[in-house]
């Protein structure tokens, strides 16, 4: 995979951050090559010292390899991923290539150029298709005028699903997904998601009962506005974490989604032989290898330093099953969001929009830990979409927002797992 092979890359004896090399992004060998405006990072390190929006060498159709196409963005969304990336958090898995290194995985856009796939194995793409993705492998960068996509891991956005929403699916939907799949989460079934108001939450909720037809989701928030928007996505029960233990009120359900890092709290609830799905906390040998990775000796050593022992006792003593997920992307997955949201059963929760000249604020909120959903860039050409005078106004009413006193001691608990999709 291409996560192994960055995985195995030399990062020097002592295993420091190497300086910062001469980019070598598409399009810079050539004389006057065309540029773009891009939220990048030029080193690893505090997102206020290292992000700026500013101009670098655009990719054009030459760049691309076969199954991919350049897409001109219309919209980006940042997730707690991305503040990961930018500290350096995932150098040890999948260093950046060069500096400046372009921030974001989601993304909506129109395709301005493809270059077939050798082999046509899915949807193939035109110029004029309008698509989302979660962009993977060694070309992440969505927060810039332009991008360069695999066919892998896009699917062609509905006509009457805007940008804003589809750029916020991919990431947190299909981390959803995968961890129902990987619980064998049925129709019927009594499924927990703890921290309902979060990114991954929000989206798990939906799926949860449009998608995966289940009979009741619970799910844990604090009380007023969060648990509130838990119950409109479809929550049937919500447990205002601050005051009430889950484990007290909750059994015999048939899957735990953990997002908040309390899989060994949730084992209890279950039913003999279900599962808790994690992705908070450290990630396993297994859950590695389940995405084609290869960990070395370093990485294996690490991780049973690392490892979560109170989870396997806690799924040991209960007779239940504990694994953690790292997110693969793929189209399939993504085909799935965009038509679940083009067809009104799913909806993405945005908490604020910027324009891409503004994404230095964009960082700041996303790493504020206050978002309620979604964070989305919009480029020049598509802020159209939301008013300038509403995305003006919004910013307003999340600041408002901030000062009630359920933000900040909640979305640690609800974000930091975000952070561990495909992290540690």
């Amino acid at each position: 995979s291409e996560l192994a092979t960055d995985s195995r890359r030399e990062r020097g004896e002592s295993g420091s951050i190497p300086p910062s090399r001469p980019s070598s992004r598409a399009g810079s060998d050539t004389p006057h090559a065309r540029t773009m405006n891009a939220l990048v990072f030029n080193a690893y390190g505090k997102t206020e010292d290292v992000c700026k929006v500013e101009k670098i060498p655009r990719p054009e159709e030459k760049d691309l390899k076969p199954g991919e196409m350049l897409i001109k963005v219309q919209a980006a969304a940042l997730n707690p991923i991305d503040i990961v990336r930018i500290k350096g958090g995932l150098k040890a898995l999948r260093p950046e290539p060069s500096f400046p290194a372009v921030v974001g995985f989601d993304v909506a856009g129109e395709v301005i150029a493809v270059k077939p796939a050798e082999k046509a194995d899915g949807v193939e793409f035109k110029v004029g298709d309008e698509v989302a993705a979660r962009m993977a492998g060694s070309r992440p960068g969505s927060v810039a005028e332009y991008a360069i996509v695999s066919f892998g891991v896009a699917a062609k956005k509905p006509k009457d699903l805007s940008w804003g929403d589809a750029a916020s699916l991919g990431l947190a939907g299909q981390t959803a997904i995968q961890a129902f799949r990987k619980g064998e989460v049925k129709e019927g079934d009594k499924v927990f998601i703890s921290g309902g108001a979060g990114g991954v939450g929000t989206l798990a909720i939906q799926l949860a009962k449009k998608v995966f037809k289940v009979g009741t989701v619970a799910t844990t928030a604090s009380p007023g506005e969060k648990s509130e928007l838990c119950k409109a996505l479809g929550a049937d029960v919500v447990i205002n974490y601050k005051s009430e233990k889950f484990e007290e009120k909750l059994k015999d359900y048939d899957f735990a989604f953990d997002t908040t890092g309390e899989a060994d709290r949730m084992c209890s609830i279950l039913k003999p032989g279900k599962k808790v799905v994690s992705i908070s906390g450290t990630p396993t040998v297994e859950s590695l290898q389940g995405i084609g990775m290869k960990p070395g000796l370093m990485i294996r050593f690490f991780l049973w330093m690392k490892k979560d022992s109170s989870r396997f006792r806690a799924a040991n003593t209960h007779n239940v099953k504990y694994s953690y997920l790292f997110l693969n992307p793929n189209a399939a997955d993504m085909k799935i969001l965009v038509d679940a949201a083009g067809a009104k059963d799913i909806r993405a929760v945005i908490d604020s929009k910027y324009k891409l000249i503004e994404g230095t604020k964009a960082v700041s909120r996303m790493e504020s830990g206050r978002c309620k959903g979604k964070v989305v860039i919009f480029t020049e050409e598509a802020v159209n979409e939301p008013k300038e005078s509403d995305i003006k106004d919004e910013g307003k009413e999340q600041t408002k927002a901030e000062t009630n006193e359920e933000t900040k001691e909640e979305t640690n608990e609800e974000t930091k797992a975000e952070t561990n999709e495909e992290t540690k």
